[in-house]
């Protein structure tokens, strides 16, 4: 997808100002020739849930990815945080 992630740890939310309660990967880096990037995704950006469930860590989201695949979808939604605002960001499956 063009994404570099990482799980949330105590460092990282406290250089992203985010409450202990907040899980999920934070994205360390992006290609920016990627969906993702075209899509607004950023570094520093968390991505607390795909496939409306929550993300902890990377096999997660592998997990999430492998669901919607093997149930026909095209794309998969993610709920990025970016200073504690939510969006969703439908990142296509086949660059994956």
């Amino acid at each position: 997808m063009g994404l570099t992630l990482t799980p949330l740890n105590d460092e990282l939310r406290a250089q992203l100002d985010l409450g202990q309660g907040v899980n999920g990967l934070v994205v360390k880096d992006i290609d920016t020739l990627s969906q993702a990037y075209e899509k607004g995704m950023r570094a520093g950006d968390v991505i607390t849930e795909a496939g409306q469930q929550s993300l902890r860590g990377i096999s997660d989201l592998q997990s999430r990815i492998e669901e919607a695949r093997e149930a026909g979808r095209k794309s998969i939604l993610l709920l990025v945080r970016r200073g504690g605002e939510p969006r969703f960001v439908a990142l296509s499956l086949d660059e994956n």
